[in-house]
């Protein structure tokens, strides 16, 4: 009975939206040295991974089948690969840089380890498991908004037949409208789809600080703040990856000159940046729900007792 209060005040209050955004680019700002002490050996391993598996390598030519059937399986074949190691080295460094944000646990002068473990596998499956939910969610609403305005178009088509006595518009000619539906709608199969898994990404902050929080709990405790976390994750992630995703072309686009080391060395070190950004919102989503939930089962004692 006291749980269910408690939750209930938690859904309640309401999370700072801009608070939690300038308090996540504060904290980067304000910890260089810890960015430096945590993020050089992530920094060089992603950098080494994208020049060997060929991130910034220019995209082939797929237009043509035959080029396409050679080129595809073998480009993501070496893509997955690097995702599950890129996964890897992420996983590990942001299990450290959740226990600093939320624990502070980094005293000064001293290293702080990176390991791999069993938390950092913990942390690796639950970060797996949400992409996977991520993508189900935004394929089902790109492809329910699609549906949804091709049964427009049908029956609107249906209603001018009727209306006229015409044959109406073919359903051949409506593939490009179609297509541009699609595209329209991936913003908004985005934003679903990140509401759904930012809610459940609260179990990732509570693995790496040794806490018993499951995808269930996670999902109770964010009740009512999902859209402040969409909103919030969105102003913070987005502008670093339209960094990383212009530096990426950049890259690409200076292959086989001097500069392409540079620009993959600094692509490398935004996405980096990326990471431990959103490792630093969820970070602060998870403490100020935290202190809100202490508050309410503090009233709640104190109004039992009175």
């Amino acid at each position: 009975m006291t749980q269910i209060s408690s939750d209930s005040r938690v859904a309640a209050a309401k999370l700072p939206v801009w608070g939690t955004v300038t308090g996540s680019y504060r904290f980067l700002a304000a910890h260089p040295r810890d960015l430096a002490r945590i993020g050089w050996l992530p920094l060089l391993a992603l950098f080494v991974l994208n020049l060997v598996f060929g991130t910034f390598d220019p995209v082939p030519d797929v237009s043509h089948p035959e080029t396409a059937m050679i080129s595809i399986g073998p480009m993501m074949g070496k893509a997955l690969v690097n995702l599950l190691i890129q996964s890897a080295v992420a996983a590990m460094t942001l299990v450290v840089w959740h226990r600093l944000v939320i624990l502070g646990d980094a005293a000064p002068g001293r290293r702080i380890a990176m390991t791999v473990g069993l938390r950092e596998l913990r942390y690796l499956a639950s970060w797996m498991l949400i992409s996977v939910v991520f993508l189900i969610m935004w394929t089902v609403v790109t492809t329910a908004i699609v549906f949804a305005a091709f049964l427009a178009m049908v029956a609107t088509q249906g209603a001018m037949m009727l209306a006229s006595g015409g044959t109406g518009m073919a359903l051949g000619g409506q593939d490009e409208v179609l297509t541009l539906v699609g595209w329209l709608g991936m913003p908004v199969a985005i934003v679903v789809a990140i509401y759904f898994t930012i809610r459940l990404s609260l179990v990732l902050p509570a693995t790496a600080t040794g806490k018993n929080a499951g995808f269930g709990r996670a999902w109770s405790v964010s009740t009512g703040n999902g859209l402040r976390m969409a909103i919030a994750s969105l102003i913070v992630m987005t502008p670093l990856q339209l960094a990383v995703m212009g530096l990426t072309e950049a890259t690409r686009a200076m292959s086989g000159s001097w500069p392409f080391y540079p620009l993959a060395f600094l692509a490398s070190l935004g996405f980096l940046l990326f990471i431990l950004a959103t490792g630093t919102v969820l970070s602060l989503f998870s403490l100020e729900l935290d202190n809100t939930r202490a508050d309410a089962r503090i009233e709640e004692t104190a109004g039992g007792d009175a």
